[in-house]
């Protein structure tokens, strides 16, 4: 019997690993096809913090509801010294401890080192946890504490966006 999986995409670092050390873009449909190969998704969760009224975001998050992945987005908040922030971390680690009993397998699509600790819990839960990033942006501690690494680099020829 096929493991049951859940995907959770950090769609901030995924938009830094594309531009920084892939130099292509992914398509996020064909990243979640690639595991459907080994694993029966339960759900795909896509998380982005988002300029409002920012129209091309708009029709990037709806064709991904369209694909049956979950978009959880969060405005971008200004900053006093005109800095941006958008940080989804928190509810990534909320989602992926509320729907632990609905997967055996959890592929998190992230390089974040404040992952570490979520993943010693998961996996204290049962949990098999895999972190999909680049060597360049994945920080030791997360891959050390995951049970599985997968680089995109590697796979790459399967999830690119054409």
């Amino acid at each position: 019997m096929r493991r049951r999986a859940a995907i959770f995409v950090d769609g901030t670092n995924l938009y830094f690993i594309q531009k920084n050390f892939l130099n292509a873009k992914i398509d996020i449909v064909k990243f979640v096809n690639y595991f459907k190969q080994f694993y029966d998704i339960y759900n795909t969760f896509f998380y982005l913090a988002y300029k409002e009224e920012d129209e091309k975001q708009e029709r990037f998050f709806k064709l991904l509801a369209f694909s049956g992945i979950t978009v959880v987005k969060k405005p971008v908040k200004q900053l006093k010294d005109g800095s941006l922030k958008g940080d989804v971390d928190v509810d990534i680690a909320i989602d992926m401890l509320l729907t632990k009993d609905n997967y055996d397998t959890a592929i998190l699509c992230s390089g974040d080192s404040d992952f570490e600790r979520l993943v010693y819990v998961l996996r204290n839960f049962g949990k098999e946890v895999i972190c999909v990033s680049t060597k360049e942006s994945s920080s030791i501690e997360l891959v050390n504490a995951c049970d599985r690494y997968i680089d995109l680099k590697e796979i790459l020829p399967f999830i690119k966006l054409e």
